[in-house]
């Protein structure tokens, strides 16, 4: 058995290929390929293969390019077993790209409804390739001629040249022969490196899904693809592992734990899925239920049930949480307490704290100590009616001054389109908020921005029909939703459901968003959604310029959005003038936004400084901040949303216990002073001890004792 978390840590109505380039072999590339190996009978339509003899057995077929190109199959460690790794080099001078595959094309594992899975292992991004499952797969001429049906992960989809942007694409294809796919469904998203994820791939009936979990959550996908073949293409067929460079360089690609069968066994459970290596302790329920959840209740606190669905035995003793990356297990409740094949696990809600953000781990071990997994997830402690108190500054992202430095005081009027389906109605808008449709009507109100005063925006220089939700009549997109990206492929996250992929194509796309705020579901007629700042490019920037009292308050910073690739965006504040050109300004620091594998995965990134630290930003009067996109041209253009600037009360709290492990509680002896981020504690009663909390990352400066009074200056 193996371990394999043990480390811890512009519209387009055509065919689609999910790798481009193989189209140039055609027929030549078909004359290329020779097929190894010969298949034999089996004995059970379950297929399970786990790699760690270091071969492959009988079952499998293997499949390459000849004349010059080269392909490899080896079995290196993973974790505590072997996985399954393919390369292959291609023939530059026939432009052959590299490909490799495995196939277990034994006809007693030729399926009509299936279900296929793999792991994708330890993902590094250092080739262009496409990662593929088959279903339904017939290799009788070959693989050139294979047709069937593909689920494919695109690492870097739009990263075939230079100057193209990053990201990957997840993709659903019908294939006819290789160097001909037509994509049925597909979203962006892209795999971080050093993380391990669970492919699969099913159908039952007429119905192809195709999934993606990651390994660090089996409780619901990251990502789901689902397609109706009416035309019902492929009737049976047989399953295999593929990659493929998508342009004419290497494939390099580990796999394990392959299963293929009949059914899905994980159908009793969904969403949550069983781990790959059997016996090995999941969670697969959880409270916060969602991976990325907004406005968690504290009170709340976290609930987990985990189970190993074999009769090996979870160790309670080496069942671990960890928040923000400080150990809670001491106030972790088991049940039961000596273990079992199923755990429940619960922390009360007096150990999380109001208006924070938490990164959470659970951390599991079988009896033996050999099978072990973790499962992380990430929610806020904030609250609807926080963000709308007088103490916190919420600066909607589509909202940047317009005219020539012209902004609005709060409270800010909600404005923007309905969501009844008529486009002709709207709420407030052309200067009653900042929402700016495309209606000549009311020209002389419109709240339109100024190119180099109030906003730079390098991708376009006219406004963008179809990217244009919020503000109309500027060059700036902004969403309703993400709309996953329609512009160079069809993206959405539950794929067509006719005979004919492209009909209807404008009604059936989807528009994933962040959760909905409170004051757009309560807005007058019918309810508003998010909107968001989408398609940035390096070097863009919007200000907003505020009122912020007449007295300094001192604040954190948070960006609401979220990312399919690592992107970075600085604050800062004008120092020239807002409403002419050439603006001087000066920086507060950087939200560093991850990669959350998808732009829909929505979480507060604090502002840090160069040291990691959040610095205290404190604004009072009139102030014009700006938000500008870093990273380099072409290449990060388009990887984040923004949905919103968050400023909140730069206060710290106290927590207290007589003893490490026991319970937390607010001291009563300590206050907090803002202004002079001094948090002064009160002698009193035994020796405590003191975590000192806060909703960004800070740094204690300096710690002094002095007549019975602890001093913790940050």
């Amino acid at each position: 058995m193996k371990d394999m978390e043990r480390k811890s840590n512009d519209h387009l109505h055509q065919p689609q290929r999910f790798f481009r380039s193989l189209a140039l072999g055609g027929c030549a590339l078909a004359a290329s390929l020779l097929l190894l190996g010969s298949p034999r009978t089996a004995v059970a339509q379950i297929y399970s293969y786990n790699f760690d003899s270091g071969t492959l057995s009988s079952d499998w077929d293997k499949y390459g390019v000849a004349f010059g190109a080269t392909y490899n199959i080896t079995f290196p460690t993973v974790g505590t077993g072997k996985g399954v790794r393919l390369t292959s080099i291609p023939y530059a001078p026939l432009g052959y790209p590299g490909i490799a595959a495995i196939v277990v094309t034994n006809t007693t594992y030729d399926y009509t409804d299936f279900y296929v899975a793999a792991d994708l292992v330890n993902w590094t991004a250092n080739t262009n390739q496409a990662v593929v499952l088959l279903g339904r797969y017939n290799f009788s001429g070959g693989l050139a001629a294979a047709s069937g049906m593909i689920f494919n992960w695109d690492l870097e989809q739009d990263g075939d040249t230079t100057g193209d942007r990053y990201g990957g694409e997840l993709q659903m294809n019908i294939s006819t022969s290789l160097s001909s796919q037509t994509t049925v469904g597909a979203c962006e998203m892209t795999p971080i490196p050093g993380h391990s994820y669970r492919m699969i791939f099913k159908c039952v009936g007429q119905v192809y899904t195709g999934q993606v979990y990651d390994l660090a959550d089996l409780t619901a996908p990251v990502a789901t693809l689902q397609f109706t073949d009416g035309a019902n293409t492929f009737t049976h067929g047989v399953s295999g592992l593929l990659s493929a460079d998508r342009s004419t360089g290497n494939t390099d690609v580990t796999f394990d734990n392959y299963y293929s069968g009949p059914s899905d066994p994980n159908a009793d459970i969904a969403p949550a899925i069983r781990h790959s290596i059997p016996g090995t302790p999941v969670v697969e329920t959880r409270s916060p239920v969602a991976r990325y959840q907004n406005f968690y209740s504290p009170a709340s606190g976290i609930s987990f049930t985990a189970k190993t669905h074999t009769a090996d035995t979870i160790n309670s003793s080496a069942t671990k949480l960890y928040l923000n990356g400080a150990d809670f297990t001491s106030q972790l409740t088991l049940t039961p307490s000596g273990g079992g094949t199923i755990l429940a696990g619960s922390l009360p809600g007096s150990a999380l704290k109001a208006n924070s953000v938490y990164s959470a781990q659970v951390s599991l071990a079988d009896s033996t100590g050999l099978l072990t997994s973790i499962n992380t997830f990430f929610f806020d402690t904030f609250t609807d009616a926080y963000l709308a108190s007088a103490s916190v500054k919420t600066i909607e992202c589509e909202e940047y001054n317009y005219s020539n430095g012209v902004y609005q005081l709060d409270p800010i009027p909600i404005s923007g389109m309905t969501t009844n389906g008529d486009p002709t109605q709207y709420i407030n808008g052309n200067g009653a908020g900042y929402y700016d449709p495309a209606d000549t009507v009311f020209s002389a109100w419109k709240t339109t921005g100024t190119e180099g005063v109030d906003f730079h925006y390098s991708d376009r220089t006219t406004p963008d029909s179809g990217w244009d939700d919020f503000r109309a009549n500027d060059n700036v997109r902004t969403g309703e939703g993400i709309r996953e990206e329609i512009a160079d492929e069809l993206h959405m996250d539950v794929a067509l459901s006719s005979s004919n992929p492209w009909d209807g194509f404008f009604n059936i796309y989807q528009r994933p968003n962040d959760n909905t705020r409170q004051k757009y579901i309560d807005s007058p007629g019918t309810n508003l959604v998010e909107y968001l700042l989408i398609r940035t490019s390096a070097g863009d920037w919007f200000n907003y310029t505020r009122s912020f009292g007449s007295s300094t308050t001192n604040y954190f910073a948070f960006l609401r959005s979220g990312a399919f690739y690592p992107a970075s965006v600085t604050l800062s504040e004008v120092t020239g003038d807002p409403t002419s050109p050439g603006q001087t300004t000066s920086d507060y620091g950087t939200f560093s936004i991850p990669n959350g594998v998808r732009r829909s995965n929505f979480s507060y990134i604090p502002l840090l400084d160069a040291n990691g630290v959040a610095p205290v930003v404190g604004l009072s009067g009139t102030k014009t901040l700006r938000l500008t996109k870093q990273g380099t041209v072409s290449k990060d253009n388009r990887t984040e949303v923004m949905n919103y600037l968050l400023l909140v009360p730069a206060q710290v709290s106290l927590q207290s216990s007589s003893v490490v492990s026991g319970p937390y509680a607010d001291e009563a002896g300590a206050t907090v002073s803002v202004n002079g981020r001094t948090v002064s504690i009160a002698a009193s009663g035994s020796p405590k001890f003191y975590r000192l909390l806060a909703p960004a990352p800070i740094k204690i400066a300096s710690v002094s004792v002095s007549g019975g009074t602890v001093t913790i200056k940050y």
